[in-house]
């Protein structure tokens, strides 16, 4: 407590490192200030980061004969790479290794996506420079989960639409793999509503609700989206127009619940949803059955 120049008491100012740290709650001045910026530490070490991705990419894309196991290994080294610079941050909530693995599961799903991508639908030269352009995703992502711990940074906005909008490309990636691949219709289904499921948590984790209802509700978007896989195949879709109508389903499914934990889902809201998605799938199947 300082004086002013009258001589009456100056009330402290509420600035973001006296405030309580909280992956979920909202501003609650508006003379609070964050960082807008990474440290130079934690720089380096997504830089880092970056590098082990692009190595692991692309000897996976390039080496001959291919090693199975070097996009798992590649993902694993990721994610916990990851998980470390998530929890460096000034504001991270001690006490809730949760978050630090949610925020871990968006950079280790897209390199190992990325990879089993490239492997399978792309040739020439073209699979290092995708695997080099995937690397630096890999990084920017992670950028993106450091700068999205504190609700109340500035840049939280812009990073948190760049995560969506990868988490979208990501799943997508996986979703094609797995429905054009050759794996067994069930053993195809539930990698489906894992991987979507996980990816759901991702979207959902800046919901206002704590608890274990997030979870719960990305649970049950993987089991939905499971057994859409499963109803898809009795239809006569190719591989591209499959993944593409389930990541349709996908997004219409973490749009209305992320509305429905935050309390502010209107009926505007729901049939902005669903016009968007009917206009999608119905363009995405006219599109692909023209071709």
């Amino acid at each position: 407590m300082s004086r002013n120049a009258s001589g009456g008491a100056t009330p402290p100012r509420f600035t973001a490192s006296n405030s309580p740290p909280s992956l979920w709650n909202s501003p609650l001045s508006i003379e609070q200030t964050t960082p807008t910026s990474a440290p130079v530490g934690i720089l380096a070490r997504i830089v880092l980061l970056g590098l082990v991705a692009a190595g692991g990419l692309l000897a996976s894309v390039t080496l001959q004969p291919p090693l199975p196991w070097l996009p798992w290994l590649t993902a694993a080294l990721v994610g916990f790479a990851g998980d470390g610079i998530v929890r460096r941050h000034p504001e991270w909530p001690e006490g809730r290794p949760v978050d630090a693995i949610v925020s871990a599961i968006l950079p280790a799903l897209a390199a190992l996506g990325a990879a089993l991508f490239i492997d399978r639908f792309v040739d020439g030269y073209a699979r290092p420079a995708l695997a080099g352009f995937a690397a630096l995703t890999v990084a920017a992502v992670t950028f993106g989960a450091y700068q999205t711990v504190d609700v109340r940074a500035r840049l939280y906005a812009p990073f948190r639409l760049v995560m969506a909008v990868a988490t979208y490309v990501v799943a997508f990636s996986h979703v094609l793999v797995l429905v054009d691949g050759d794996l067994p219709l069930p053993a195809s289904a539930a990698l489906v509503g894992l991987v979507t499921a996980l990816l759901a948590i991702e979207l959902l984790r800046e919901s206002r609700i704590t608890g274990p209802a997030p979870f719960l509700v990305s649970l049950a978007i993987g089991l939905s989206l499971a057994e859409l896989r499963l109803a898809l195949y009795y239809f006569p879709l190719d591989g591209l127009l499959a993944a593409a109508l389930l990541i349709i389903a996908f997004y219409l499914a973490t749009g209305i619940v992320h509305h429905l934990l935050d309390h502010d889902l209107q009926w505007s809201t729901a049939a902005e949803y669903a016009v968007v998605t009917l206009v999608t799938a119905a363009a995405v199947v006219v599109a692909r059955l023209s071709v």
